[in-house]
């Protein structure tokens, strides 16, 4: 809640930084290949991707049902 309310303008880079995580399926994967595929933006992906485990720092629990 806190972050959906927060009214601070985002830093410099951070304008569309969501911009990618809710968007139709094969719009992300045009949007990926156009973005992702070389330069500093390919080195974060690939460092996301190969990462061990993600860390979210949240105080709400969310449960998928399963």
């Amino acid at each position: 809640d806190e972050i959906v309310r927060d009214t601070t303008p985002p830093d410099y880079g951070e304008e569309h930084l969501a911009a990618l995580t809710a968007g139709e399926r094969t719009l992300w994967a045009e949007a990926r290949e156009k973005y992702f595929l070389s330069g500093a933006n390919r080195g974060s992906l690939e460092a996301i991707e190969k990462a061990a485990f993600v860390l979210i720092l949240d105080d709400d629990e969310f449960d998928i049902g399963v």
